[in-house]
């Protein structure tokens, strides 16, 4: 299997994930797709969509914006990581 067809398939895993609001199934997917594909930017789309679907409702504050962070956060820590060790 060739690395663009795992590509694919972890983005498809991904949207499925994120359209269904498993984001605690989607941040692991994040994880080792920043881990394993050189510029994983899927990561950080896949947050922004989830607020975008499930975050951006008035009221909740800081919470509206947790999948972009989070996947923001995941993104960075992965990526110095995956930097020190290779």
């Amino acid at each position: 299997m060739t690395s663009t067809f795992v590509r694919i398939i972890f983005g498809l895993l991904l949207g499925v994930s994120v359209l269904n609001g498993w984001w605690l199934v989607a941040l692991p997917l994040c994880a080792l797709g920043v881990w394993f594909f050189p510029l994983y930017i899927e990561c950080i789309i896949a947050g922004i969509v989830f607020d975008a679907l499930f975050g951006l409702t008035p009221g909740i504050g800081l919470w509206a914006y947790v999948g972009t962070i989070g996947s923001v956060v995941v993104f960075g820590v992965v990526g110095f990581f995956k930097n020190k060790m290779r």
